[in-house]
């Protein structure tokens, strides 16, 4: 993760994801590491190249008591100009205030996948 971005209010500054086996699919475990701590999830779904989706198992931030579950969804869309990437993120909090910590935990997962689309245009751009 090469580009710049401001990380502040205590969020995780993505460093990588992996998939520790170097195998992916359906049951697979795949991580995603940041300054703050490790997202460990399990792949539920895997159609390469177009169709991505995984589910958090476990975390070691200090949120992690602050969240029942986050699912994520990767869709790769071909067009003539390239590709389209949508990732779809639900968020279940845990009670009490549930509203109220879903609604922060989109915004600070927006500020973070945001940054990580931005390094992925970037390495993108410099292998033309």
């Amino acid at each position: 993760m090469d580009v710049p971005g401001c990380f502040c209010v205590g969020l995780p500054k993505p460093v990588a994801c992996e998939i520790p086996t170097g195998e992916g699919g359906v049951g697979t475990e795949r991580r995603c590491i940041s300054d703050r701590g490790v997202v460990t999830q399990k792949i539920t779904l895997w159609n390469p190249p177009s169709h991505l989706e995984f589910q958090m198992a476990s975390t070691t931030h200090s949120w992690s008591a602050q969240v029942d579950s986050i699912l994520e969804d990767f869709r790769i869309t071909p067009h003539e100009d390239g590709s389209q990437i949508t990732r779809t993120t639900t968020i279940t909090a845990t009670k009490p205030f549930q509203w109220i910590k879903e609604r922060g935990f989109v915004l600070g997962l927006k500020r973070v996948h945001c940054y990580v689309f931005k390094n992925w245009r970037a390495t993108l751009e410099n292998t033309r």
